[in-house]
């Protein structure tokens, strides 16, 4: 039998922070000597060229990320943070065929058009339009598929207060970190 492996998985639009906060979640968890590994799923299907029938690269991303959980597991890690804009929760079946025993919980992200439209333009320093359009698109589908089980407020907010809210909220985190 295979043993339960929490996964969350922090969504939303492109530009609402999803790398940073579970970037920050991770460093609170190790903080809290608390054992997990921590994927950016867009970070590890970047490979060219990408097959007609699989435009983002699915399948090659939860490949890699089905070795990488084995490896993580290996290591001591027993628990996964995962970042992903994830619009359709049809889309983990493919991360629980990679991470067996996965028990999987959603946290969306949220934070208005005009701050993602802000936070592209800062980061983004060639030509911006491709984000920009993403975020509009994938904010209008975010609202309205809910995928999330849990949403947080990502607008000016720490970036330690938002994951410690989202690690609290999935019952990862039971004090804060330093007390």
């Amino acid at each position: 039998m295979t043993a339960a492996v929490p996964v969350l998985v922090i969504t939303g639009p492109v530009g609402v922070g999803k790398s940073t906060i579970a970037n920050e979640a991770a460093w609170l968890l190790r903080q809290a000597d608390v054992p997990h590994a921590l994927v950016d799923l867009d970070r590890i299907e970047q490979c060219w060229p990408v097959p007609a029938d699989d435009p983002w690269n699915e399948r090659v991303s939860h490949r890699n990320l089905a070795c990488m959980w084995a490896n993580f597991r290996q290591a001591g890690a027993d628990r996964l943070i995962l970042a992903r804009v994830l619009e359709t929760r049809s889309l983990l079946r493919r991360v629980t065929e990679a991470v067996p025993g996965a028990q999987i919980t959603v946290v969306r992200l949220r934070a208005p058009l005009a701050v993602l439209h802000e936070r592209i333009r800062s980061r983004e320093a060639g030509d911006p339009d491709w984000f920009l359009g993403a975020a509009t698109h994938t904010a209008e589908v975010f609202e309205q598929a809910q995928v999330e089980d849990h949403l947080v407020d990502n607008e000016n907010r720490p970036a330690t207060v938002v994951a410690e809210e989202v690690l609290h909220g999935v019952g990862w985190l039971h004090r804060a970190v330093g007390q």
